[in-house]
């Protein structure tokens, strides 16, 4: 089982940044670790920020990183995965990983070379090479018989003994042997981490598919936001541009009314001045004749104009004002009301929740 593992074992000791063993592994708050070193050198050459390797948004202060937890669990794994290495190391040269054992020569393991160099004698010769994976864990002298070794698990004290023990302590419990109860044991410890891989993934799936849930329903109400924002703009702009437009139309009508009546004025204002510069001119050259002579053309003149002036009529000026204009305040405040975001009201049904429930705790036995 190590064997198979051991990949996946030095990915979880391994710092992602330095690509060696953790050393001083420290935990961010997204649950990422990192060596201490790693994350301080990191945040110095990035103007003394760090931010998380994995893109999870997770930045920390170069000086709060010797506040950042350590991660006990990952650094006794360190640990354990340098003895279980040395322990494995050929016990003769010390550089290459054993793959014998000896029947004879206890508490050594070699190397296939060195096996072949230790046990060239021929007294050497007669000894029976193991693989290591066949080896007998070697066990430790009983405290209580020290002449003898510890053999047995005892279910009812839950503890290991010699055979000693087991004959006179421990006569009347319930036994096995070591090797029988480690077994017993990785079973079901390998049943309970399945267990709980099982219910990780589950959960983890379960956590993914509501992010993606969030996430369209996020991106589902900022659509109808946009949606319904353009179209309430652009009804406002249309809106806008209908009374600009019906303003500018009855201005240019009564404009044109006005215009209308103020052209025969001004062609009038006209007639009299020359008039006026005609009676002046003849008046002053003392010419009386004439002037008497054209006296009826004034006359004349006069009563015309003012025949005309009583014809003109005097456009009457219609004034006109925005209709529910004072509704737009009550309508702005309903527009700041609208689109508030609420929390859905849960719906419970009692059947699927049970079910999911259910597979929850299948999943944690």
């Amino acid at each position: 089982m190590a064997f198979s593992n051991k990949v996946r074992v030095e990915d979880l000791i391994t710092c992602v940044i330095c690509q060696e063993l953790f050393d001083d592994p420290r935990l961010l708050s997204c649950s990422h670790t990192y060596c201490r070193k790693c994350i301080e050198q990191t945040a110095s050459a990035n103007k003394d920020q760090f931010e998380c390797p994995l893109h999870d948004g997770n930045k920390i202060l170069e000086k709060d990183t010797g506040s950042l937890p350590l991660n006990q669990g990952i650094r006794e794994l360190v640990e354990l995965y340098g003895s279980t290495q040395r322990s494995n190391l050929c016990t003769n040269c010390r550089l290459v990983v054993a793959e014998y054992a000896c029947d004879t020569c206890k508490n050594e393991k070699f190397c296939s070379e060195c096996y072949e160099t230790v046990h060239t004698s021929p007294v050497m010769q007669k000894h029976q090479r193991l693989p290591t994976s066949q080896e007998l864990p070697e066990m430790p002298p009983c405290e209580k018989h020290p002449r003898k070794q510890l053999e047995y698990w005892c279910y009812t004290c839950l503890t290991v003994i010699c055979i000693d023990c087991l004959l006179l302590k421990h006569k009347d419990h319930k036994y096995t042997s070591i090797d029988g109860v480690t077994k017993e044991f990785e079973t079901k410890i390998n049943i309970n981490f399945q267990g709980i891989q099982s219910s990780l993934e589950y959960r983890i799936k379960q956590a993914e598919i509501l992010i993606n849930a969030v996430d369209n329903n996020s991106k589902s109400n900022q659509k109808k936001i946009t949606n319904i924002m353009t179209l309430l703009r652009e009804t406002i702009d249309e809106h806008e541009e209908a009374m600009r437009q019906q303003i500018l139309t009855i201005e240019k009508e009564q404009k044109k009314q006005l215009e209308d009546y103020k052209t025969p004025l001004k062609h009038e204002l006209q007639n009299l001045n020359i008039q006026k510069v005609t009676f002046e001119m003849l008046f002053s050259s003392k010419n009386y004749i004439k002037l008497l002579q054209t006296k009826q053309e004034f006359d004349d003149y006069v009563n015309k104009t003012n025949g005309t002036l009583k014809s003109l009529q005097m456009p009457s000026r219609t004034e006109y004002y925005l209709e529910e204009l004072g509704q737009l305040q009550f309508i702005q405040e309903k527009i700041k009301q609208c689109g508030r975001y609420v929390e859905v009201p849960p719906y419970h049904n009692a059947q699927l929740e049970k079910l999911i429930a259910e597979n929850g705790k299948k999943t944690d036995t």
